[in-house]
């Protein structure tokens, strides 16, 4: 999906890319929508600069970042791993908490450690924070970490009809939308071990301009000076108290 956006030109042209991750960025009713997808369009429209949102599967919307030029992608965390490949404007006020998560009638799994943790079988959305932390822990892909390209397989895998994993790693929020979507209850996954916490960032390849770097940045922190920050993430959030 491909949507466009004009704004007075600079004669510049930005691609931006993401992934399906709701409720922070996801597809609905032919719109790209959710807290940070909004916060990046009214960024991007403050900019002046052209733009289109495009939706791709995270590794693939990854390289496109990295290599590409006046190509931005969100929500990217700013792991240490990918600090020097990317220009980085962070998304002041805006952060998530990332947990390890068992399904609810597992009572067998009560752990404590990571260390415990290796002992059975991770599933992880493909080339996301949580992936490369955990490979930086010592998981091993193929023995205890399981990468998938999206939650909702996660969570399919886990059920007592299958089995293939044990346990999968994510936020409260996010994980919440894909259970409801695969019809799962929505206690389904019982938090067990927390992991990390992070703050959102978008993020441009070392090959797009310093001056366009700048001016997204700008463009950010002239909308949440004015409150178009908080007004947004408070919109968002009362859908889910």
């Amino acid at each position: 999906m491909i949507l466009s956006f004009s704004a007075n030109a600079y004669g510049e042209n930005i691609t931006v890319v993401t992934e399906e991750w709701a409720p922070y960025t996801c597809s609905q009713d032919g719109e790209i929508v959710g807290v940070v997808s909004e916060i990046v369009r009214a960024t991007l429209n403050r900019s002046g600069l052209t733009y289109s949102i495009e939706v791709f599967p995270w590794a693939r919307a990854y390289s496109m970042a990295e290599k590409g030029t006046n190509v931005l992608i969100y929500s990217i965390f700013k792991l240490p791993s990918r600090e020097k490949n990317f220009k980085w404007i962070k998304i002041d006020g805006l952060s998530i908490n990332m947990y390890l998560f068992k399904p609810k009638f597992r009572d067998e799994l009560n752990l404590t450690s990571l260390e415990e943790a290796k002992k059975y079988k991770i599933g992880v959305t493909r080339e996301t924070s949580t992936h490369h932390f955990l490979l930086s822990k010592g998981f091993k892909e193929d023995v205890n970490l399981f990468p998938v390209n999206s939650e909702e397989q996660n969570a399919l895998k886990s059920t007592p009809q299958t089995m293939r994993i044990d346990m999968t790693t994510g936020d409260k929020l996010s994980l919440a939308h894909w259970l409801k979507k695969s019809g799962l209850p929505s206690d389904y996954w019982v938090e067990q071990i927390p992991l990390f916490q992070e703050d959102f960032y978008m993020a441009f390849g070392l090959n797009t301009p310093d001056e366009t770097v700048e001016r997204v940045h700008n463009a950010f922190h002239e909308i949440k000076d004015e409150g178009q920050l908080d007004a947004i993430v408070d919109k968002y959030y009362r859908m889910f108290e």
